[in-house]
């Protein structure tokens, strides 16, 4: 991914280490000490020096990759960053924080787990940061700023890459654990039922995103097209998922209910379709089916064009 360019400027150190290096000039100037003369001018070498060490620290850096997983409200947003390093020589200290969404400060962003903690020469490691999640609607990543203050805290060296990734943040789901009325699927039953115990009734072909726990993979395995096993028979039920019928609730209240059923429905393997207004999501299965409900409640009843906050 393409970078800005790179920027050094002091850290909030200096407040207290300033003052702290100007009594000790005056102590040299008023006592004609040679030995506090030792001391300043090795302090202000230091410093000086360790002003090339922050720039060579982030100057090989790359950042890969970068991505942003949806969440539900109330969550951490996941932001998994991919970063490699070129140079002969670690990097360390890395902190990553978030630009853009109005904010007037970066965001800094919380560290989970190892990584990027110390990159080895020519090496590429990920790591997971997460911020806050706000309401419930669509979002925009616009860049991610990466600085370090190595290696003494006195500098700070960044630079920020531009990302432009959407998220989602979809309804807390949440509300009463009862499922609505079920409708039968048909004669055949459900072509998406996948409860242990169906018939199986043949094969169709995969589409991306759907879960691949029932995927023919010996067919696969003898050079055939990737393809889904398909079972009808057992209870043959379908859930219709209409906000219609919780007319009853507020907004925010009715979206939460139906996230949950969406939630719960993808656990027990019950094939559903979702009626939001004039959005209908047909009857269907899987991480893309839940993906494209989630992400429908997530936008429900905002203007498009205000769709991002």
């Amino acid at each position: 991914m393409k970078r800005e360019k790179l920027r050094l400027r002091p850290t909030a150190l200096w407040i207290v280490f300033g003052p702290v290096l100007v009594c000790i000039w005056l102590a040299a100037v008023n006592y004609s000490n040679n030995l506090v003369y030792a001391v300043l001018y090795l302090i202000a070498s230091l410093c000086f020096i360790s002003l090339f060490h922050t720039w060579r620290n982030l100057a090989a850096l790359r950042v890969d990759s970068i991505r942003v997983k949806s969440a539900f409200a109330g969550e951490d947003v996941t932001v998994e960053i991919f970063l490699s390093s070129p140079a002969k020589y670690p990097i360390y200290g890395l902190v990553f924080a978030r630009l853009g969404e109005g904010a007037e400060q970066p965001q800094l962003l919380l560290r989970r787990g190892g990584g990027a903690g110390r990159i080895k020469p020519g090496d590429t490691c990920s790591c997971e940061t997460a911020f806050p999640s706000l309401r419930r609607g669509q979002y925009r990543f616009e860049s991610l700023l990466v600085k370090s203050s190595y290696p003494f805290g006195l500098f700070w060296a960044a630079f920020a890459v531009p990302v432009g990734a959407f998220y989602f943040v979809y309804p807390q789901p949440k509300g009463t654990e009862g499922w609505p009325e079920m409708r039968p699927a048909g004669e055949d039953g459900s072509p998406y039922s996948l409860k242990p115990g169906d018939d199986f009734s043949g094969v169709r072909a995969y589409s991306p995103g759907e879960s691949l726990r029932h995927v023919d993979w010996k067919a696969y395995a003898r050079g055939r097209p990737l393809s889904v096993k398909q079972f009808t028979g057992g209870d043959g039920l379908e859930l219709w998922l209409d906000a219609g019928q919780l007319e009853r609730l507020p907004l925010e209240e009715r979206l939460s209910q139906l996230a949950l059923w969406v939630v719960n429905a993808e656990k027990a393997e019950i094939p559903y379709a979702l009626k939001l207004g004039r959005t209908a999501i047909p009857i269907g299965l899987g991480p893309a089916q839940a993906r494209r409900a989630l992400e429908a409640l997530a936008v429900a009843g905002i203007d498009p064009a205000a769709r991002l906050y």
